[in-house]
């Protein structure tokens, strides 16, 4: 069903996001513009784990799931990713809305934010489907 092919392109780029956090943490770190503390050892760990390891076997394991199951049960396992993505969307709202100063390249946030809308909906699309 086209639902579950949608989902699993969303589910595929948000694992292959995973994978190159794992392999690159430095690429990674460019990505979200955050960087690590030379004074505290460690931050390449944490852009390996959170954003390498996390995203790309929560992704990668729902993937496979929804392939292999594919229908309601499916869409009920893939859920809970589209509403983490919405959930990063929700926050980067706030965060455009409330942090002023505190941003940097502001300007990027809306694109962030329709990115992360855009693999919310596209991981929910079994959901959506199923109403």
């Amino acid at each position: 069903m086209i639902a579950d092919l949608i989902a699993s392109l969303g589910l595929a780029f948000g694992a292959l996001i995973g994978l190159g956090s794992l392999i690159s943490p430095s690429w990674a770190a460019g990505v979200v513009r955050l960087i690590a503390d030379p004074a505290k050892p460690g931050g390449y760990s944490e852009f390996r784990a959170t954003y390498g390891g996390l995203l790309f076997l929560t992704h990668g394991t729902a993937l496979v799931l929804v392939l292999m199951l594919g229908g309601a049960l499916g869409a009920f396992i893939a859920f809970p990713l589209a509403m983490g993505w919405f959930g990063a969307a929700l926050g980067r709202g706030l965060s455009l809305l409330l942090d002023g100063e505190k941003l940097r390249e502001a300007a990027m946030n809306p694109i962030w934010i329709a990115t992360e809308l855009a693999m919310a909906l596209a991981i929910a699309a079994p959901m959506v489907h199923l109403l």
